[in-house]
């Protein structure tokens, strides 16, 4: 975490774009008071509109202290980040003063401002396939490093997500739980996940095989698909994302490129997919394999470039939550109305979202449109730090209940509605 996160706090962090806004920057602890008698000079530097080598300074205004805080309205322009550089007056070299701080404000068009940003997984596991603890378990280890949803998505199984769902049910948290499950339809081998499904297409199929290899064949009947593409593979994905829609839920292509001795899906295959869509999101970061997720980021670039819209998800595959796992390296940043399943889905089909890669030891990287690769950068250095503090608080206290301590639930509720308090101060101060 920053220092200036730690010693300071600076409300509204997320303004409108050209609207005059009070920003109020408050000290946490004595260390880091303003002193009464003393002006400031406050200094604003637009990340994207460079004033260097110009004969042109960045605004400023000089404030004084009131109720032990900087307060002061500005009009920050456009959509970008801004730098708010606070020294300390009288400043004998501004460019040699060492700074009191340099505190962080995002200015945003209103189509943006009025969605809200989440973290979350669409795909993971538990003990009830190949991952290591039960699901409830999972949950609270995921709301520990910080996440606001997720799916439990075991392999061929759907009902391990309705257990983490019930095991909280009735219980004040803020984590919000999906159905989910990892699809595997009989003889195609292209892995799907049915996120937020309101019942398992794994199911389907395995209770009926008779009505899905006809179903399937009347897909095949239907369509003339390229030279190297597999009909009936095809056909399947097809069958299987329209039953994940009939599910209500997103139909996610995953990992392509995860090497099982030879990449997971031939390329032509992939191609076609990508040029005929009929999923959902393509899972761009999937799994912990760092060669993967590089194939996986530049073929969506290619995509991209070639004029294609592909929504895209981050997502761990996680098989464990403690010691060894890779359950917080790869996840979702999604910009919507509210953490409801409908508008996390539309979300997600409407672009509105961005897929981040962080390895032990390394710094983050986000992929996605451009615009929202800025504010999400932002968000990881300004926001997300005090969420994650709060979720991790949350998340011991889910395991706390889950293992029987008689006093968590009355611990939860009074933590109950934290995370979402602090995201509205950052909105609206």
């Amino acid at each position: 975490m920053k220092t200036e996160l730690a010693y300071y706090e600076i409300f509204p962090k997320i303004v409108r774009a050209g609207v005059k806004t009070e920003i109020t920057i408050r000290p946490l602890g004595r260390h880091a008071e303003f002193k009464s008698d003393t002006e400031y000079l406050v200094m604003f530097l637009p990340m994207c509109e460079t004033r260097e080598s110009l004969d042109v300074d960045y605004d400023s205004i000089v404030v004084k202290p009131s109720n032990g805080s900087l307060k002061f309205e500005y009009a920050f322009p456009g959509e970008q980040a801004h730098i708010i550089r606070v020294f300390k007056m009288p400043i004998k070299d501004r460019d040699r003063e060492r700074p009191v701080g340099n505190f962080m404000v995002y200015s945003l068009y209103p189509d943006l401002y009025e969605l809200r940003p989440y973290k979350g997984d669409f795909h993971l596991h538990s003990f009830h396939s190949d991952g290591r603890e039960a699901p409830e378990i999972v949950a609270a280890n995921y709301r520990k490093n910080g996440f606001d949803f997720i799916a439990v998505t075991d392999h061929h199984l759907w009902y391990p997500s309705e257990e983490a769902i019930r095991a909280y049910q009735g219980i004040p948290i803020d984590l919000k739980l999906f159905n989910g499950e990892e699809v595997h339809p009989y003889k195609n081998h292209v892995h799907m996940v049915n996120f937020g499904g309101r019942f398992s297409i794994n199911e389907l199929f395995e209770k009926d095989p008779d009505r899905y290899y006809r179903e399937v064949r009347e897909i095949m009947e239907q369509i003339e698909v390229p030279e190297g593409v597999n009909a009936y593979q095809y056909a399947s994905c097809v069958w299987c994302f329209e039953r994940i829609r009939e599910a209500g839920g997103l139909g996610i292509f995953c990992h392509p490129h995860w090497i099982a001795n030879v990449y997971h899906i031939a390329e032509k295959f992939i191609d076609y997919l990508f040029e005929t869509k009929p999923f959902d999101a393509f899972e761009l970061l999937g799994g912990h394999e760092v060669h993967s997720n590089n194939m996986q980021t530049a073929y969506y670039n290619e995509a991209r470039a070639k004029g294609l819209e592909i929504p895209i998800v981050g997502a761990s595959d996680s098989h464990g939550t403690v010691n060894g796992n890779w359950s917080n390296w790869m996840y979702t940043i999604v910009f919507s109305k509210d953490l409801e399943l409908e508008s996390i889905i539309h979300a997600v089909k409407s672009l509105n979202s961005v897929a981040v890669e962080h390895y032990p030891g390394e710094a983050f990287r986000i992929y996605g449109p451009f615009r929202l690769v800025k504010y999400a950068d932002f968000l990881l250095n300004e926001y997300f730090p005090l969420h994650d503090e709060l979720c991790f608080e949350e998340g011991r206290l889910m395991k706390d209940y889950i293992c029987g301590h008689s006093n968590a639930v009355e611990l939860l509720r009074l933590m109950q509605g934290r995370t979402g308090r602090l995201l509205e101060k950052c909105f609206k101060g």
